[in-house]
């Protein structure tokens, strides 16, 4: 709500299911009103979103070169197909030329800065150095852009499997290890490395 107000917009009405009713005195303190859907009925707009984000997340894992991903990698993904659907113009949206992103937030779309590196890419992200002989890069898969104006991209660390935010990088062809090393951090993976849509 905060974010809206920020912009110019005021928000009047939140629809939700029933885990949101706990929020709804909260909302009413911002004025606005909480219309919480009945035990097994869904909003169609939502759902349809909802989709959506699904069928993305699934072309994307189907065109990455892993059989399984570690679980922040599956969050990521998620992530990262809602971050291009709010990117560019909806062609039901309420503008031709303003993404959703760009009209609720303010930022827009660079493509020599948002749009350099595919979810699953192999890069070599430069770290912070000295003058000794430490390594002065690290292997990492790419995720999504972190949005800022600068261009920063989040990255999975081979090295630790944990999401990192670098601004500088060199884009390499994926070598078999990686995709064994992505493999390896996969095994922590409740659902076996593999895609599993809940409720």
């Amino acid at each position: 709500i905060a974010l809206y107000l920020q912009r110019g917009f005021r928000v009047k009405e939140c629809h939700s299911d029933g885990e949101f009713e706990c929020i709804r005195a909260a909302l009413a303190d911002d004025k606005a009103y909480l219309n919480v859907t009945s035990e097994d009925e869904h909003d169609p707009v939502i759902e349809r979103y909802i989709r959506t984000v699904k069928e993305r997340t699934r072309s994307t894992y189907n065109s990455v070169p892993f059989k399984k991903i570690p679980t922040m990698m599956v969050i990521e993904m998620v992530h990262a197909s809602n971050y291009w659907l709010n990117s560019f113009p909806a062609n039901d949206g309420v503008s031709a030329t303003q993404s959703p992103r760009q009209i609720v937030t303010g930022q827009r779309c660079d493509f020599k800065m948002h749009c350099m590196l595919q979810f699953g890419e192999y890069v070599q992200v430069h770290e912070s150095h000295d003058n000794s002989m430490k390594s002065r890069t690290t292997g990492a898969i790419a995720l999504r852009p972190t949005g800022n104006n600068q261009g920063g991209m989040y990255f999975m660390s081979l090295k630790t499997g944990e999401r990192i935010n670098r601004y500088a990088w060199t884009q390499l062809p994926m070598p078999s290890e990686v995709i064994d090393q992505v493999h390896q951090l996969a095994c922590h993976n409740p659902a076996g490395g593999a895609i599993e849509f809940g409720w």
